[in-house]
């Protein structure tokens, strides 16, 4: 069953072309052993909504439409790799290919993450800006000087950069330029851009998101992580390129200027342009620079334009949930929505998906005075998550919703003039008739724990189990700062079908519930977490949900997940009777991970982390703290909170899956682990069975094809040997 639960598509973009909405989409395909990617066509009709077949993008890294109305035909832009490691960039105008550029030898890759890739048109000319990596330098004195590497799934990138395509057609043949942004930086003082987009008002203006260097010259991985050393820059383009010739890449340099305070990390611009008024407004998300690597976001704006533009709070920090109606704070995946901005009665407002509690729903935000408003249906109580795509920037926006037992649907959500909106949904996937037979067979529901807080867990069971006590598996996330949500999981159903009652703890310092119950695991971790988990479980077989006996309860979790996977076979060897653990956090040491602040800001052992000051360069940069090293006495302190504190004590049977290539949390962390639980059952409980999986090439994730088919497929069988 993991095969065919796992080629679902997963909705991963979207763009309004008139009244066609175009889904892109992620399959695993596990015969070819590759990520595709797919676009689907929905076209939408007074009456009904009919939808192309699929195509497969193939070549294609990333691609994007302009606004319809910047031309008579919506233009797009495309940017391809091929098998040959060629590159290309192309524009299209309707069906006509406008022009095309190779352009592998300028630079590297293409980016298409969430942290600095974007693909933004001039409105006012023919351009065209994205991002990619900058080539090595030539001189043998600067290609072996160090660069840190951006960390966790970006394979060794280095030098994210913003490049200019611009093209004539007014004459023949069609005349082409690149050139390279470059912004105006002392030299001690570098900064990686990304996420730029054009501002409306001028041609001559960028805003983009600058990532900075720590004091002590680290590059923390952003990966995951929202609270890096980063901004929002004003980048000036000079009026013509430093270039030899036209064939040659050219070079901007650019005058740049950072529009936020040295304590915020700021991301995400997108601009709101009101035409018909000549104005325009920048908004972007910001969270405390330090402390949790995920919590609850604020989002800022400043006028364009206005001399003397300062930003300004639209939607503040949430510290306890609003007793009104639950509202916990601003929860965004990672970044707004590429086209987040619908306008009712002249007034611009801003739509996307945030967490609520175990939910992701969709948030209404007002631009004038920060109003937020849950938009979500009831849905008939299916508890569904949601997503936002993409708006048509009037009135329409697609979403994808899913709920533990249903796999991703599209929804069309239209707002009127009063704002009322109302849903349909306008796309279905196929599924396959043993897969709509086996999820009809499961139940789903978010139970409270009490005593614990805010803590929840998202269950998954049989409606009708043939054991009168089904064996229940805690699914731990990991963050700790994420959160489980009634969205669809492959591999939650997976576990499920085979009779686990699944259960998803969101314990404290989970986001969604508010910004203190996130801060209230700092300082704590290795306990309150622990605490929860373990309330978890026995609050469910409190509930007859669960059994307390040999072979019904078991344990997985990767990450800090993997954390408290081997705290609580340690400190509660007698409840679980096998655990899987993925790329776990044994030692709380600060080497060989790509974000060393973790193993200090969730003790609560301050690790400050500034950005340059609001005005820089132009103001002085302020002398902030250099980063700490922590020292023996600290590490000692903190020994007992970490899992190795307890391996003498686990008899639980254990399997671990490694990533060789995990540059979050070290793999040595894990095979230490191994060999002193592999030890002690030699010497002391030979009956315990003790394996390890080792994936050379995987990262923090395990998330390639062929290795996310083992992993669960192994972890089942693992768990099933010891069931009874």
């Amino acid at each position: 069953m993991y095969r065919p639960l796992s080629e679902i598509p997963l909705p991963t973009g979207a763009q309004f072309i008139n009244d066609v909405v175009q889904i892109n989409s992620s399959i695993q395909d596990n015969v070819r052993n590759i990520k595709r990617s797919l676009t689907t066509s929905i076209f939408l009709g007074a009456n009904s909504d009919s939808a192309a077949p699929a195509v497969d993008l193939e070549d294609v890294v990333v691609s994007i439409s302009a606004p319809a109305e910047s031309v008579c035909f919506s233009r797009r832009a495309v940017l391809l790799e091929t098998t040959e490691n060629k590159r290309h960039l192309e524009i299209w105008i309707g069906n006509v290919l406008e022009v095309s550029k190779e352009v592998t030898e300028p630079h590297g890759s293409f980016y298409s993450d969430e942290f600095f890739s974007s693909l933004s048109f001039s409105p006012a000319e023919f351009a065209f800006m994205y991002v990619a990596e900058a080539n090595e330098p030539e001189h043998a004195s600067e290609k072996f000087k160090f660069t840190p590497p951006l960390g966790e799934t970006f394979g060794g990138k280095r030098r994210p950069t913003i490049f200019i395509f611009r093209w004539d057609t007014s004459i023949l043949p069609c005349q082409t330029s690149l050139a390279r942004v470059s912004p105006i930086l002392p030299e001690d003082h570098p900064v990686l851009f990304g996420q730029p987009v054009f501002s409306p008002l001028d041609n001559s203006t960028i805003y983009a998101t600058g990532y900075e260097y720590t004091r002590d010259g680290r590059l923390l991985g952003p990966k995951w992580c929202n609270n890096r050393p980063s901004g929002i820059w004003e980048i000036k383009l000079p009026s013509a390129p430093d270039q030899k010739d036209d064939t040659t890449l050219g070079l901007l340099k650019c005058v740049s200027h950072k529009l936020t305070p040295s304590d915020l990390s700021c991301r995400s611009p997108r601009i709101y342009d009101d035409a018909a008024c000549g104005t325009a407004k920048l908004f972007w998300l910001s969270s405390a620079s330090g402390g949790p690597h995920a919590g609850t976001f604020s989002m800022h704006f400043q006028n364009l334009g206005a001399s003397q533009a300062t930003s300004e709070v639209l939607v503040d920090t949430v510290w306890e949930c609003r007793e009104s109606d639950g509202f916990p704070g601003l929860y965004l995946d990672s970044n707004l929505p590429t086209s987040p901005f619908l306008a009712r009665d002249g007034k611009p407002f801003l739509v996307f998906s945030s967490n609520w509690g175990s939910r992701t729903t969709v948030v209404l935000v007002s631009t004038v005075d920060g109003t937020v408003k849950d938009l979500t249906p009831d849905s008939d109580g299916k508890l569904f998550s949601w997503t936002v795509l993409a708006t048509d920037g009037v009135a329409r926006f697609v979403c994808s919703r899913s709920a533990p037992t249903i796999p991703h649907q599209i929804v069309l959500g239209q707002m009127d003039a009063v704002g009322a909106v109302s849903w349909r949904v306008i796309y279905t996937p196929y599924l396959l008739p043993s897969v709509q037979a086996a999820l009809s067979s499961l139940t789903y529901s978010v139970i409270s724990i009490p005593n614990r807080g805010k803590t929840q867990t998202v269950v998954v069971r049989q409606s009708h189990p043939e054991d009168s006590a089904p064996p229940c598996l805690q699914f731990i996330h990991g963050g700790p700062h994420g959160a489980t949500t009634t969205a669809f999981s492959p591999n939650t159903v997976f576990l499920a079908l085979d009779g686990y009652v699944v259960s998803q703890p969101n314990y404290s310092g989970s986001i969604g519930f508010g910004e203190k119950s996130v801060r209230a695991l700092l300082g704590n971790c290795g306990y309150l977490d622990v605490q929860d988990c373990i309330a978890t479980v026995r609050h469910l077989v409190s509930l007859g949900i669960a059994a307390q006996d040999k072979g019904k309860q078991f344990v997985m979790g990767g990450s800090h997940g993997g954390f408290l996977t081997a705290h609580l076979i340690g400190q509660f060897p007698d409840v679980f009777s096998a655990a899987v653990i993925r790329n776990p956090v044994i030692f709380t040491d600060t080497f060989s991970s790509d974000i060393p602040d973790w193993y200090f800001n969730e003790w609560n052992i301050e690790y400050p982390i500034y950005s340059s000051p609001q005005g820089f360069p132009n103001n002085a940069d302020k002398n902030h703290a250099l980063p700490p090293r922590r020292t023996p006495a600290k590490s000692q302190e903190i020994f007992a909170s970490a899992p190795i504190a307890y391996v003498d004590a686990v008899t639980t049977h254990v399997l671990l899956h490694l990533g060789g290539s995990d540059l979050r949390v070290t793999p040595a962390q894990g095979l230490e682990y191994y060999h002193a639980l592999k030890g002690n059952a030699r010497n002391q409980r030979p009956e315990q069975e003790i394996e390890m999986h080792w994936f050379e090439k995987e990262g923090h994730s395990l998330d390639g094809v062929e290795a996310s088919r083992i992993v669960w497929e192994t972890s089942r069988d693992w768990l099933n040997r010891h069931r009874t």
